[in-house]
């Protein structure tokens, strides 16, 4: 085959731009620290970097779920402590009225104590975190006890808040007015045990200690089994961060250039580039129509 000065010009031509791509890729990868910069550089790299990106955003939203459900949590908690502190308080007060050898105006004023921790607990119960209300279920613009008469009602909603902190895992964050305090109709109703309580006083009747119990007890439950799901949502965020970490890691591997043998490459590939350029001077030589100009 006889080689002409077209096919002379176009392999060098060829040649130098193959050279020069690669240089360009290299030098691009120094300059990022990133060695997948299109599909084409690594199509397998690429596809399990992208399932990886896309695992860390679904666990961002997981850990926001996490975050959003422990503040919920916490604020329930801290709020039912709260309550039965009062409500040790409000059981004092009745094994204090029980004593027959109080005046009518020492027990009057017992019952007005007891009608301020009742007006305490309602307050309680229409706690608010982020302008949110804890206790009324799904209709958090609301409070569950708006005036003082509402426990003769159900003016609560019962719905159950749910956040997903993982893949098929969802928790109930939120307590309810109803698993507190009891419904209008249930004889344990928390209201209307310390209503009650405060009638009896002023009238002279014995004071049931029972049904006090009964509402001390039902928070203390209620808060238990809130204790329980807070430490699964604390369990499933220390998993969750731990998975970023290993994500993020493989990650790395698969997308972070090791700048020594980058470096190394890129000095390699400048140095065939400009052997590329001598070479291709030397063998281009000057022909007739350079001399004709």
């Amino acid at each position: 085959m006889r080689v002409t000065q077209q096919m002379l010009h176009q392999n060098s031509v060829r040649h130098i731009n193959q050279n020069l791509g690669r240089l360009e890729k290299i030098n691009n990868q120094v300059s990022t620290g990133k060695q997948l910069h299109r599909p084409s550089d690594d199509p397998n790299g690429v596809s399990k970097a992208m399932n990886l990106k896309s695992a860390l955003v679904a666990n961002e939203q997981y850990e926001r779920n996490t975050n959003e459900a422990t503040l919920w949590m916490d604020e329930t908690d801290q709020t039912i402590n709260e309550m039965v502190n009062v409500m040790q308080r409000v059981r004092e007060l009745a094994v204090q009225g029980n004593n027959d050898t109080l005046s009518d105006t020492d027990r009057g004023a017992i019952a007005t104590e007891v009608e301020e921790l009742t007006e305490q607990i309602r307050q309680f119960a229409n706690s608010k975190v982020n302008g949110k209300h804890l206790f009324n279920g799904l209709k958090t613009n609301e409070s569950p006890y708006p005036d003082k008469d509402s426990y003769l009602t159900d003016t609560f909603d019962t719905g159950s808040k749910m956040f997903t902190i993982a893949d098929g895992v969802v928790i109930k964050a939120n307590v309810t007015a109803n698993e507190l305090f009891g419904n209008f109709a249930d004889d344990a109703n928390l209201f209307e045990t310390l209503n009650q309580l405060s009638v009896g006083l002023r009238s002279g009747t014995d004071i049931q200690l029972d049904q006090i119990d009964k509402g001390i007890d039902r928070m203390l439950t209620v808060s238990a089994e809130a204790g329980a799901r807070k430490n699964r949502v604390e369990s499933m965020e220390n998993r969750i961060q731990d998975s970023n970490i290993e994500l993020k890691s493989m990650l790395s591997k698969l997308e972070d250039v090791n700048y020594a043998e980058a470096v190394t490459k890129l000095k390699s590939e400048e140095s065939v580039y400009q052997a590329s350029l001598a070479a291709s001077a030397k063998i281009i030589q000057p022909s007739l129509m350079d001399f004709l100009r």
